[in-house]
């Protein structure tokens, strides 16, 4: 009997414990991750080509963000989670991101290296408001880069146009010039 008692006791620790960390994990309080802040709206952009050493992109590049605020915080919201950067107080945000993706992985037959490419994002934008509301901004303008490099170690010869691949050079850039208008309402 007092085998049973223990674990019972044991096991109402476990269950406490498990919903303390429910209510402090951010997944679990019922906040969307992926809409933080309030909302200012949807912006249909249009991104100008300005330059590029990667090969063909387009040119122009018609799609659609949601901008979402937070007091001095500017969210950038496309796809994934939310890019977020400080917005001061003439509107301009400059908000970066970075990923590393495997595009292939190692070949022991070959005695190839993987290859691994990193991508750094930057988006410099000024949001035009007819109030100093950042939430009642109406448009921004501003610049989209892209830059893609192997990683040290990786071999991403395979990864070139020559190759069959989808890069002209690697490393490479691309360079857009954007303006954008809100086309409505986010929640």
């Amino acid at each position: 009997m007092a085998f049973s008692k223990r674990r019972s006791r044991d096991a109402l620790l476990v269950v406490v414990a498990a919903a303390r960390l429910a209510l402090a994990a951010p997944g679990c309080t019922g906040k969307d991750p992926t809409k933080p802040g309030t909302s200012i709206g949807v912006f249909g952009v249009e991104a100008k080509l300005v330059s590029t050493t990667g090969g063909s992109v387009p040119d122009p590049w018609k799609f659609d963000v949601r901008l979402r605020h937070d007091g001095a915080t500017l969210y950038w919201v496309q796809g994934d989670a939310p890019i977020a950067a400080p917005i001061d107080a003439s509107d301009h945000a400059v908000l970066t991101s970075s990923v590393v993706s495997e595009m292939r992985p190692a070949n022991e037959k070959t005695k190839t290296a993987a290859c691994v490419m990193s991508r750094a994002d930057v988006v410099d934008l000024v949001l035009t408001s007819p109030s100093t509301d950042v939430g009642a901004a109406t448009s921004f303008t501003g610049s989209l880069g892209y830059t893609f490099a192997a990683t040290d170690g990786s071999s991403c010869e395979d990864q070139l146009a020559e190759s069959g691949g989808d890069f002209a050079t690697i490393p490479c850039s691309v360079s857009y010039e954007l303006v954008a208008t809100r086309t409505g309402d986010a929640r």
